[in-house]
């Protein structure tokens, strides 16, 4: 096994994003950023209870379940974990056995076909897109009449602010039924999870790289080189996240990215010869 990992800024107690490596499922989980200032009592955030309560429960689910039983088992995991508090995480979830992917929320994976293609796949959440781009909007305003610099933003996201409000109260749409609300959405949070939010993609036979990662990573490449190179790029060009690199949050003072990221390659369903993997933590 091969490991990349790297927290270049930031304190790795902070981390929300968590994995799991078997050799029944592979799986990545990211926690969702703290809405409240409660943590529990041992200092970690409801993010990192749910991630890394996710991906030690799948640890040991056994192999044959179909995603349905299986996502029923992590939410009864976290919903014991969590105590009655919030806290949500998405997750992708590699089935070594079925040769199938599933994924709640908008963690992403990947295919490397035999002939070279590439495909990924993420599910976007319709309330994050239209609070970014809010945020964007108010941002580039006060860019361009010269209210505030690049730098006072990084510091004071005048942006995230207003928002804020909307972003705590999106989990009245989290786990609803999407025929009641476009709004609605899937995320592991304790509770049930709609069958139209668990996502199953079979593998097939002529893939011979899966790539699992967390929305850190604002796209997928066929190596974590490219991958990393593509999101440096779009940071050197768009620190505040407003262009780009659109997203509810841009790269506070002191960060490198705006957000956790991990990344895990692994070859084809039926050779399992190697993994590569590389998480980096971003204080929030």
């Amino acid at each position: 096994m091969n490991q990349l990992c790297s927290k270049p800024k930031g304190h790795p107690d902070q981390m929300e994003d968590a994995y799991c490596i078997t050799s029944s499922y592979i799986a990545v989980f990211d926690g969702a950023t703290p809405k409240t200032a409660f943590r529990f009592a041992d200092g970690r955030t409801p993010g990192q209870v749910a991630a890394q309560t996710l991906a030690q429960a799948t640890a040991l689910l056994p192999p044959q379940l179909s995603a349905r039983e299986a996502v029923n088992q992590l939410s009864d995991a976290l919903k014991q974990a969590l105590q009655g508090h919030g806290g949500e995480a998405s997750g992708v979830i590699y089935n070594v056995a079925q040769h199938e992917v599933w994924s709640v929320g908008d963690c992403q994976y990947a295919f490397l076909h035999q002939d070279g293609r590439f495909e990924s796949f993420q599910e976007h959440k319709l309330i994050d897109t239209v609070l970014s781009e809010w945020r964007s909007s108010i941002l580039k305003s006060l860019l361009s009449r010269g209210l505030m610099t690049i730098a006072d933003i990084q510091q004071h996201d005048p942006g995230r602010q207003i928002i804020q409000p909307f972003i705590s109260r999106q989990t009245l749409y989290q786990n609803i039924s999407p025929q009641s609300s476009k709004w609605a959405f899937g995320v592991f949070d304790g509770q049930h999870i709609p069958d139209a939010f668990i996502h199953i993609t079979s593998i097939p036979d002529t893939v011979t790289e899966v790539i699992l990662a967390s929305d850190g990573y604002p796209q997928l490449f066929p190596t974590l080189e490219e991958t990393e190179a593509h999101l440096a790029h779009l940071i050197q060009d768009d620190p505040l996240c407003i262009g780009p690199l659109l997203g509810t949050k841009g790269i506070l003072a002191g960060n490198t990215a705006p957000d956790d990221r991990t990344y895990i390659k692994t070859t084809s369903p039926t050779s399992h010869s190697y993994y590569l993997l590389q998480s980096v933590s971003e204080w929030k």
